[in-house]
C-alpha cells in the first residue's frame, strides 16, 4: 500500500490575514521587546540625534527597538537588517512596518556608541528592569575574558619603522602633488615621524601631510577615517609608547645608579641603559681595593723591618684578576650599547619583526599598530593563535545575569580583577535598589564569592581589597600549596591560601558554577548573537557594540525566565 501525502499546488492563492501581526504569535520575543523598550528612558538617546532638515526621522525608540531585535536573531549588518525589514514579520513589528535603509541604521549606531553614552544608560535600566522582575542573584559572580575579532586584519599591524616609513610614502605623495617643498639637507618626509625635526616642512614629524594637527583620536571609531589619519594615529601611539617605555628604562637606570653609588647591591639584572657607568664605577672600586690592599702591606712590611710580613705581596691593580674582570664587563657592556645603537631605527616594517632563525635567537616581538583599526590590538587566542582583537570582559551572576560589558585593549586578564571588581560593585547597587523596589529579599544582592580562571592569578590579585573570590592556581605550586589541607590551615602566602580556598568542598562547589556561568554566556554572545567580530572599528564602538549584546542578551534571559520568577 503506497503513502499517501499531502498535495502540493504553489498555483493556488496564498491569503494574508487581515493584519500581519497575527503572523507573530503572542508570545514572540518581538512583542516583549516592544512592550520593555516602550517603558525605558530613551532621552539621552534622542539628545545624540536630530532629525534635521527635509522629511521626518525615524524614531530613536524604534531604531533602538529594532537594533536590539535584529541582534537577538543574530542579524548585524545594516544591509541584512534593512532586507528584513522587508520580509520578515518580527522585523515588521520592531520597525513599526517601516524600512530604514542601511545608511539610517549605520549612522545612528555610531551616534549612540561611545564610552558612557546612551547605550550604558539603556543597560543600566534594563539591569533595573531583571533585578525588578527577580534575576541577579550574587551568590556567586564569574568573571572572565574572551577576545572578540576587530573588523581588522593582523596582517596589517605595522611596527613603529615601518609606520615611519608608510608616513614617508605619503608625504613624497603630497610633496609630488604640491610641486617643490622647503626642505633642505634631506628628503621629503624623511622627518616625519622622528623625534628630532626643525623642518617646517615635515613640521618635526607631525605629518602635516595627513591634515592633522597632534595626535589623531577619533571619538566615533575608525569606521570613516582616511587611511593617512589612521596611520598618523598608529604611529603617535607608537611613538607615545616608546616615549613612555624610556621614560620608565630611564628612572628605573637613575634609580639603580643611585643605589650602586651610595654602596648597595641591587638585587636583580643591571639595567641597560646604565650598565657602563655601573660597570666603570664597579672598575674603579677594584682598582682601588687592590691600591688599599699593596698600601696596606707595604705599611706592614715597613712596620715590621722587613722579613716579618707573611704571604707574597698583593699582585698590581694592573694585573688582579679582580679588575681584569671589572674590565671584561666594562668591555661588554660598551660593546653591547654600540650593538644596541647600530640596530636602533632598523627593522622590517611589518609586524613580524624581530624573529631569529632559531628559538634562541628568538628576539622579543616589538609592539605594532594596526593601521585599519589602531584600537585593536593583537592577541593570542588558544584556537586561532594570533588575532586582531578586543579583550572582552563580562561579569555574569549566579543566575546568568551579564552585570557588565567592558571592550579593552589589554591582551591579558591578570590587570582586569580591580576593574571587574568595580564593575560588580556599580551593578549590585543597581540590583539592590530593584530588588527593593521588587520586594524581593535584601540577600539576593548580597555579594557572595566572584570566581575568575587561572589567567587572574597572582598574588596581588589574591590580596585585592573587595569580596571573597576564588581564582584558579593553574600550574603554580609550592610546597605548602601541595598540601594535605585541614579545614582550620592558614598560609602566609595568600597563594597557598588561595589553593587551600579552592581544595575544600565549598570552595570546589562555589568554583564549579564558573565554567558554566562564563564559558556559557561567551556561547551565547558569540553563536546566539554572532557576535565573534566587531562590525564597527574602533574601541568606542567597540565597546557600544558589546553593551548592546549584554543588553539584548539580559532581555532575552527575562523573557525566557519570566513565567518562572516569583
Amino acid at each position: 500500500m503506497g503513502r499517501k501525502y499531502l498535495p502540493v499546488n504553489r498555483e493556488e492563492p496564498m491569503f494574508l490575514p487581515l493584519d500581519m501581526r497575527s503572523w507573530v504569535p503572542e508570545g514572540d520575543f518581538a512583542w516583549f521587546l516592544v512592550d520593555v523598550a516602550g517603558q525605558l528612558d530613551i532621552s539621552a538617546v534622542e539628545a545624540g540625534t536630530s532629525p534635521g532638515k527635509g522629511r521626518p526621522g525615524y524614531d530613536p525608540r524604534m531604531l533602538v527597538t529594532l537594533l536590539m531585535h535584529a541582534m537577538s536573531c543574530g542579524v548585524l549588518s545594516s544591509r541584512q537588517i534593512e532586507d528584513r525589514t522587508r520580509v520578515d514579520a518580527s522585523f515588521r513589528i520592531a520597525a513599526a512596518g517601516q524600512v530604514p535603509d542601511h545608511s539610517t541604521l549605520c549612522r545612528f549606531r555610531n551616534r549612540t556608541g561611545g564610552e558612557d553614552g546612551p547605550l550604558e544608560d539603556l543597560f543600566t535600566q534594563v539591569l533595573w528592569v531583571c533585578a525588578v522582575a527577580g534575576l541577579g542573584r550574587l551568590r556567586v559572580i564569574s568573571v572572565d575574558g574572551s577576545k572578540i575579532w576587530a573588523d581588522a586584519s593582523k596582517e596589517a599591524n605595522r611596527t613603529l619603522e615601518g609606520l615611519r616609513k608608510l608616513s614617508r610614502k605619503v608625504l613624497d605623495g603630497a610633496a609630488a602633488a604640491d610641486g617643490d617643498c622647503d626642505c633642505q639637507g634631506h628628503g621629503h618626509g624623511e622627518a616625519a615621524g622622528g623625534e628630532g625635526g626643525g623642518c617646517a616642512c615635515c613640521d618635526g614629524g607631525m605629518l602635516p601631510g595627513l591634515g592633522l594637527c597632534g595626535p589623531a583620536v577619533l571619538p566615533r571609531g575608525w569606521g570613516g577615517a582616511s587611511r593617512e589619519e589612521r596611520i598618523a594615529a598608529a604611529l603617535s601611539d607608537l611613538e607615545a609608547v616608546r616615549e613612555a617605555e624610556e621614560a620608565a628604562r630611564r628612572e628605573e637606570g637613575a634609580a639603580y645608579l643611585a643605589k650602586v653609588k651610595s654602596g648597595e647591591v641591587p638585587p636583580g639584572p643591571v639595567p641597560a641603559g646604565v650598565a657602563v657607568p655601573v660597570a666603570e664605577i664597579a672598575l674603579e672600586r677594584a682598582v682601588a681595593a687592590q691600591v688599599a690592599k699593596c698600601d696596606a702591606y707595604d705599611r706592614r712590611v715597613t712596620a715590621s723591618g722587613g722579613p716579618g710580613v707573611r704571604g707574597p705581596r698583593p699582585a698590581p691593580p694592573d694585573q688582579a684578576a679582580s679588575v681584569q674582570r671589572c674590565r671584561e664587563r666594562l668591555a661588554a657592556a660598551r660593546k653591547a650599547r654600540a650593538a644596541q645603537a647600530s640596530e636602533a631605527g632598523q627593522g622590517p616594517p611589518g609586524g613580524d619583526s624581530g624573529k631569529g632563525k632559531g628559538k634562541r635567537n628568538k628576539k622579543p616581538p616589538r609592539p605594532v599598530r594596526n593601521i585599519t583599526d589602531p584600537d585593536s590590538r593583537a592577541m593570542h587566542c588558544t584556537r586561532n593563535g594570533t588575532v586582531q582583537a578586543c579583550n572582552c570582559q563580562l561579569p555574569r551572576s549566579d543566575d546568568g545575569l551579564f552585570l557588565a560589558a567592558r571592550a579593552t585593549q589589554d591582551t591579558g586578564d591578570a590587570a582586569q580583577v580591580k576593574p571587574a571588581l568595580a564593575d560588580a560593585a556599580a551593578a549590585q547597587e543597581i540590583i539592590a535598589a530593584g530588588h527593593q523596589a521588587g520586594g524581593h529579599p535584601a540577600a539576593w544582592s548580597r555579594a557572595g564569592t566572584v570566581a575568575y580562571d587561572a589567567g587572574y592569578f597572582s598574588e596581588k590579585n589574591c590580596t585585592a581589597e573587595g569580596p571573597g573570590r576564588l581564582i584558579a592556581t593553574g600550574s603554580w605550586t609550592s610546597a605548602e600549596s601541595e598540601g594535605p589541607h585541614t579545614p582550620a590551615c592558614q598560609h602566609h602566602d595568600p597563594r597557598d591560601q588561595m589553593a587551600h580556598n579552592l581544595s575544600t568542598r565549598q570552595g570546589r562547589d562555589i568554583y564549579r558554577r564558573r565554567a558554566p556561568l562564563s564559558e556559557g554566556g561567551f556561547s551565547f554572545l558569540k553563536d546566539k548573537i554572532g557576535l565573534r567580530r566587531f562590525s564597527m572599528r574602533g574601541l568606542p564602538l567597540a565597546q557600544a557594540e558589546l553593551t548592546l549584546a549584554a543588553t539584548v542578551s539580559n532581555l532575552m534571559l527575562l523573557h525566557r525566565r519570566l513565567p518562572g520568577l516569583p
